[in-house]
């Protein structure tokens, strides 16, 4: 009875609702965690402490790596809710929740009762869904917004092309470029060079220079190579009526306007407050350089994305695989299989041409892979799959579970030993399970393994992570600095590597760049504290100032980043050097 009374809206917003639950419990056990998460925190509450709402700053700073809506959407979460890690992670986790019901609600519109509900599960129980929707940063956000303007191209190109799916397309691609720059529009510019280039046959020369040029931007070039495909692409659709009259129904004559009034206000805002400046570090190093090099030594192997998939896309790969290959059989009779492929690989070989590589840029192209192995599921029965990919399923498994492992018994944490095996226990009993039931009964053993995966992540980035917080070097010694602040005192830090310690101290601590900077300081500074990490104290002062200070206080911890115990100083000028 309810199944046939549920509607695409009520089964998404049962979806969204569940999601965000989900996401949300336990969101603030952690504090702010050192990287992105922290400087997108810390900038975002610079902004709304000093209230500067057109260019972010982090250590009083100026931070050009991002737009801004992030930062507006943040500090808009500390205006209701106050300056916390909740309330700097909510509007993440209400993204995230957004992004499973639209996609919940596509799929039962597609295939019917229980589809959405599944659709969903499925992508919440994605590992690096579930971390984003629970970060502070730009890709639980930046998804939304390209997850809205991919269903609205589909619509346009697929299905029946209205006015209010064009608006839809250039107002959330706009909202995406405020977002994260360039990254939706290189989503949309990759799935029509694949719908163009998986629709049409190739002949052997066709097919070598593809490949010559697939190599040509591996190795040196960048996606800038994807100029030629797409001019390709361009004239071969305006050669036929046809493809001038698909392209006509992007409603060209005020969808672009409408993309600029999104953007350009901001923009030229920026620009003028800059000279100039946010865009040529946004573009040049952000943009350009990121495509040519690998910025801070993330770099990454042919197939990187495909091989790391099998954790972040578990429990729902294998599936996709298998609903992969039957659509690439299909795709020239399907066209809604031939767009969701385009989704899903166009840009995954754009992202192999970028030289910089993280786990999360493949992200916005799993809705996509979802809805492929939901359909594959839903319009067929209850299929089964080959003895290949069920040891693909359980290979991805064992692999998330023993994640928690690693911390307790790598870095010798005895009191994560309890929690972890804990948590190994109950994934890899469920993934033993589905694994053995998938050659018979994919559907159900789909939906166990969804549940089980969703507990799991539940648990690993709650009470886990707060417990294994702990450890970390950032979280000690932000402790001790707020003893100092207790104490009367003032806390100043010296080349920063603990990022996350600004989000607890006060707006005005400073932060010291160089050697220079902080003893031109030090005249009126008589009361204060400074913290530094070890190693930069004794590089920095360990000759010509060793006798000049003190330390009076030494803290050892995880260093996160780097997978290994490191060490922080407290320090203050010696007494008799005044």
């Amino acid at each position: 009875m309810l199944r046939q009374r549920s509607t695409p809206a009520t089964e998404a917003w049962a979806v969204g609702l569940l999601v965000l639950m989900c996401l949300a419990s336990g969101i603030g056990l952690s504090p702010i965690l050192n990287g992105d998460e922290a400087r997108f925190a810390q900038a975002s509450r610079e902004m709304f402490l000093d209230r500067d709402w057109v260019v972010p700053t982090f250590g009083g700073q100026p931070r050009y790596d991002k737009p801004i809506l992030i930062y507006w959407a943040t500090a808009g979460s500390f205006r209701v809710f106050g300056v916390t890690p909740w309330a700097a992670r909510l509007p993440s986790a209400m993204a995230a929740a957004l992004c499973a019901a639209l996609l919940a609600w596509s799929a039962r519109r597609r295939w019917g009762p229980g589809a959405g509900l599944a659709t969903g599960l499925l992508l919440a129980a994605s590992p690096i869904f579930f971390f984003e929707g629970r970060t502070c940063t730009a890709d639980a956000l930046n998804l939304l917004w390209t997850l809205m303007a991919m269903l609205a191209l589909e619509q346009l190109l697929t299905g029946r092309p209205t006015r209010i799916a064009a608006a839809t397309f250039w107002l959330s691609t706009g909202l995406a470029v405020l977002t994260k720059g360039p990254v939706a529009p290189l989503f949309v510019g990759s799935t029509l060079i694949g719908l163009w280039a998986f629709g049409r046959r190739w002949n052997v020369r066709q097919g070598l220079l593809a490949a010559v040029l697939v190599m040509a931007g591996a190795m040196a070039f960048g996606p800038l190579l994807l100029i030629i495909p797409a001019g390709a692409a361009v004239v071969s659709a305006l050669k036929r009526a046809e493809g001038r009259s698909r392209l006509m129904v992007f409603r060209w004559q005020w969808g672009v306007p409408l993309f600029l009034a999104v953007t350009l206000p901001w923009a030229i805002a920026a620009w003028r407050a800059t000279s100039g400046e946010f865009f040529t570090v946004a573009v040049g190093r952000h943009v350009l350089e990121r495509g040519q090099t690998a910025l801070e030594g993330h770099s990454g192997f042919p197939g990187f994305y495909l091989a790391t998939a099998v954790i972040l896309c578990f429990p729902w790969l294998a599936v996709a695989f298998k609903a992969g290959t039957d659509a690439w059989r299909q795709r020239r009779d399907a066209p809604d299989q031939l767009f969701l492929l385009a989704w899903a690989l166009g840009p995954l070989i754009a992202l192999e041409l970028v030289q910089t590589k993280l786990v999360h840029y493949w992200l916005p192209s799993y809705p996509a892979l979802i809805l492929l192995a939901v359909g594959w599921l839903w319009t067929a029965g209850d299929r089964s799959l080959s003895r290949g990919f069920v040891v693909l399923h359980l290979l991805g498994g064992c692999l998330l579970a023993a994640i928690p492992i690693l911390p307790a018994l790598v870095l010798d944490l005895p009191v994560l030993e309890t929690p972890a095996l804990v948590l190994f226990g109950l994934l890899l009993v469920a993934t033993i399970f589905t694994a053995s039931t998938l050659t018979r009964r994919s559907r159900s053993s789909i939906w166990i393994s969804a549940g089980g995966t969703l507990i799991f992540l539940v648990l690993l980035f709650g009470p886990f992570l707060s417990i294994f917080s702990g450890s970390f070097l950032g979280t000690r010694a932000t402790a001790v600095a707020m003893g100092y602040l207790e104490q009367g005192r003032s806390v100043a830090l010296y080349h920063l590597r603990d990022e996350e310690m600004l989000f607890s101290l006060p707006l005005e601590t400073e932060v010291y760049r160089t050697p220079e900077e902080l003893n031109a300081a030090l005249p009126d500074d008589q009361n204060t504290v400074f913290c530094a990490r070890e190693r930069n104290f004794h590089r920095g002062f360990g000759t010509a100032d060793g006798d000049r200070f003190e330390i009076i206080e030494r803290v050892e911890g995880l260093d996160l980043g780097r997978g290994r115990a490191a060490a922080t100083v407290f320090f203050r000028v010696r007494e008799d050097r005044w």
